[in-house]
């Protein structure tokens, strides 16, 4: 264990033991060694445990955690703030089990904090799809943000996010959407969070049909609901509604349309390492999960 980190990792997971091995493998291939990684079980089986022990026991920056109330509403939210509350840096970083980071994440986004006094950043990133390994489309978030902005629709790529743990007080609330909500929070304040950019595509976000993202047909009655609290007006929550909607459909469509035109492109090498890092179902021996170095 390292005893001062620079950085805390949080990385929820309920089950998905292989794409955790994956994750890891991208942290364990950072260029920049001086982290710790919260891996919080959110009541996964066996064998998503196995891997998150293996880890542990095989590299001293992985700590396991388990969350209590095994009956919190719905989502990622809770083991999040597990996550927070047991980190020991004053940067807080968040990676979805899922997802991918490139090789130098952090060694190209800490400066921002370290050296500028960022107190949150995010980094452009890679879609991908988890059967193919075919690029969609490469993201790249805004260069300045303002509440305002964020009413529009979430900008904030959640796992590229870097931010001061003194920001993160009020942290994740049971919401469908619940990193929408904290950012709409934190910019909702005066002064904001100051804020910062890589425009380099440093994380990949895994498409597939099990992820939150994938139940499209709720999305629209959570944000409803989201608005409630930032605008009490009925007619300006519909509004506000309404313009989400329409951006949201309108970057599909976009999506679309690169998917058609674009020739097709596998994601980049610095990420499909990862991929290749595979675990094994676990044996009543208790055979740990293969984990490439």
């Amino acid at each position: 264990m390292i005893s001062s980190p620079l950085v805390s990792i949080v990385v929820p997971f309920r089950d998905q033991g292989d794409y955790l091995i994956q994750a890891a493998h991208s942290l364990r291939s950072q260029t920049f060694h001086c982290w710790e990684c919260l891996l919080v079980d959110d009541n996964s089986q066996a064998y998503a445990r196995s891997c998150a022990q293996w880890l542990v026991r095989t590299d001293p920056r992985f700590r396991l955690l388990s969350v209590v109330d095994k009956l919190h509403a719905p989502g990622p939210w809770y083991a999040r703030n597990v996550g927070i509350a047991s980190a020991r840096a004053s940067l807080i970083a968040f990676l979805d089990a899922d997802d991918l980071w490139h090789p130098c994440k952090l060694e190209r986004q800490l400066p921002l904090h370290l050296d500028h006094a960022i107190e949150i950043s995010v980094t452009a990133y890679h879609r991908f799809v988890d059967s193919s390994h075919q690029l969609i489309e490469t993201r790249f978030p805004p260069t300045g943000l303002s509440y305002r902005q964020l009413l529009r629709g979430n900008v904030i790529p959640l796992s590229t996010v870097v931010v001061q743990r003194s920001w993160l007080e009020d942290p994740f609330r049971p919401e469908r959407h619940e990193d929408y909500g904290l950012w709409l929070r934190l910019f909702e304040r005066m002064p904001p969070p100051a804020y910062g950019l890589i425009r380099e595509p440093l994380m990949a976000y895994r498409l597939h049909s099990t992820s939150l993202s994938a139940q499209r047909g709720r999305s629209i009655v959570a944000v409803e609901r989201l608005f409630r609290r930032h605008a009490p007006s009925a007619w300006t929550r519909s509004w506000l509604v309404a313009r989400w909607a329409l951006a949201r459909g309108c970057g599909f469509l976009v999506a679309r349309m690169n998917r058609r035109l674009a020739p097709s492109q596998l994601l980049p090498e610095a990420f499909a390492a990862s991929l290749s890092a595979q675990g094994m179902a676990a044996s009543a021996s208790g055979r740990p999960p293969h984990v490439l170095p």
